[in-house]
């Protein structure tokens, strides 16, 4: 089965659906300018798999984020939790 990864927004809000990871985050980064444009928070509660690639990806977007532009994570699962305290990125993260 090839991983899969879509998003859709909702108001404000960009909802991540599928598997982030090494394969599914190409497309996702190509438009990530458009899809973040006027979002103040990501759901990430709809992911099944995040690795260390996804993880960070979203290092890289919180880094660049611009101070009118800032946004949230939601719905982070436990899974999700861990590989960030593994990494030991919770203040970052936040």
């Amino acid at each position: 089965m090839i991983p899969m990864l879509t998003w859709e927004q909702k108001g404000q809000m960009l909802i991540l659906t599928g598997e982030l990871d090494r394969d599914t985050l190409p497309a996702f980064w190509q438009q990530r300018n458009q899809l973040l444009k006027g979002i103040n928070a990501i759901n990430v509660s709809q992911l099944s798999h995040i690795d260390s690639t996804g993880l960070a990806m979203f290092i890289r977007l919180k880094s660049e984020q611009q101070s009118e532009n800032k946004w949230v994570f939601e719905g982070i699962s436990e899974r999700f939790k861990t590989l960030i305290r593994l990494y030991k990125l919770e203040d970052f993260m936040n």
